[in-house]
């Protein structure tokens, strides 16, 4: 490939990029709040609750703080409760509520979009860009050894994965 077709490809990218920022920002305005930081949480929380603050940052890729800070929203609701660790009482373990689960998340942009795609396609897509993220993680380097192997630990738990699930080296 030329390096023409590399520029187009990446503009392509680049406008995609930012159509879905603006779909974003539309869908996050006033009373149709998706709660995009709020939501990534209490889906996680569905999946598998009792799990600590630090734990969901290394999931989430987000500092603890900022996950603090979601939390803090979130049990302002009702949706969460914040509950001592029974090895550790200083950890606090997150607890979705009855009313967090009964919480419909609504994703924060609409999937539809990929309805141009058959199934085949979309395997296809989705190859390339686990191809792009791989190579994007080169370039980067990598991260902390340490928290890459406890976030995929935590993935697979989670989860419920084995070690060879392809997506799981983009973690």
């Amino acid at each position: 490939m030329n390096v023409t077709m590399d520029k187009i490809v990446m503009h392509k990218l680049y406008f995609i990029n930012e159509a879905f920022e603006r779909k974003l920002k539309a869908s996050n305005s006033g009373d149709r709040n998706r709660l995009e930081g709020q939501g990534r949480i209490l889906s996680m929380l569905k999946v598998r609750d009792m799990i600590s603050t630090k734990d969901l940052s290394i999931i989430l890729g987000v500092s603890v703080s900022s996950v603090n800070s979601l939390l803090a929203k979130l049990e302002k609701k009702a949706l969460i409760e914040k509950v001592p660790s029974e090895e550790d009482k200083r950890v606090l373990l997150i607890k979705i509520t009855e009313k967090g689960l009964k919480y419909k998340v609504e994703p924060p942009v609409n999937y539809s979009v990929f309805n141009c795609l058959n199934d085949e396609e979309k395997k296809q897509f989705d190859s390339y860009l686990t191809k792009i993220i791989i190579e994007l993680k080169k370039d980067l380097g990598e991260d902390d050894p340490k928290f890459s192997k406890k976030r995929r630990k935590l993935f697979e738990e989670i989860f419920d994965l084995d070690d060879s699930e392809e997506w799981l080296d983009l973690v």
